[in-house]
């Protein structure tokens, strides 16, 4: 099985993983660790770990608009082996380290409102098209009760130092609120390249990502994300990115967005 791509990977799907959804404006802070540990995925990071290894993804997310600031972080494993569940497939936990919001004057601290278990399964490893599912469970901590339960397929096509990927997500609450929706959907679309001229360049990879989301109840949102890559070493990268939401009837929310991606490497 592949492990390293032409265009230099690093999280997100994650993401991290990843719950596709739930970035609404005003839903769980889950969504900060997963919508990056996705962005990354589509063409920063192989779409699962080396089998045998574990990775480990710490980041910190900030919004202009909220003063909201969070650390998502991530650990992941894929099991060495030759069959899909065992060798194929990355097992991962997501959650947010620290959340820190603008609260009446004040500032409220708090650890992840939700944690989120992710299976992301290859289904197809061509020299150049990679296609992944990703079925996934976030529990809640706090503030809400029970639980989401969704899946994410995952494409991802490689063209010499080209990557373009393309997600299809849909999850839903068993117990639904105003701030955790019954049903949500969503359409995402990547483009990166890996830069090239010098050692130094080769090392870059800039990457954008756009998102349309739609969840009972509410309206429309859009996301876009750009952002660039840097892969110091083949077990340590370094992701920065500016992110920016967008729904009908309401101010855009502007974000910064970095992250570490840290190869533990061969787990015994």
């Amino acid at each position: 099985m592949r492990v390293r791509v032409s265009a230099a990977l690093m999280c997100l799907m994650a993401s991290p993983s990843c719950f596709a959804g739930l970035f609404t404006r005003g839903a769980t802070q889950s969504n900060s660790n997963s919508k990056i540990a996705l962005r990354k995925r589509l063409h920063v990071n192989t779409l699962i770990t080396e089998p045998g290894t574990a990775e480990l993804d710490w980041g910190g997310l900030y919004s202009f608009s909220t003063a909201t600031f969070a650390m998502p972080s991530g650990l992941r494993y894929t099991p060495a082996g030759r069959h899909i569940i065992w060798g194929r497939t990355e097992y991962s936990v997501a959650f947010d380290t620290v959340t820190s919001a603008d609260v009446g004057g004040g500032r409220l601290t708090q650890f992840s409102q939700a944690v989120t278990l992710t299976a992301t399964s290859v289904l197809h490893d061509g020299e150049k098209l990679d296609i992944a599912i990703a079925p996934q469970a976030t529990v809640f901590l706090r503030d809400e009760s029970g639980a989401r339960l969704g899946a994410v397929a995952i494409a991802r096509y490689d063209s010499g130092r080209n990557s373009i990927g393309a997600t299809l997500g849909w999850s839903g609450a068993t117990h639904s609120s105003d701030s955790n929706p019954a049903g949500t959907f969503d359409l995402g679309l990547g483009f990166g390249r890996q830069l090239s001229g010098s050692r130094l360049l080769e090392k870059l990879t800039p990457h954008f990502n756009a998102e349309w989301e739609k969840s009972t109840g509410q309206n429309t949102a859009f996301l876009a994300f750009e952002g660039i890559e840097y892969q110091v070493t083949d077990q340590l990268a370094f992701d920065v990115a500016a992110q920016h939401f967008a729904s009908t009837g309401r101010a855009p929310d502007h974000q910064i967005a970095f992250g570490m991606t840290l190869n533990l490497g061969k787990v015994h």
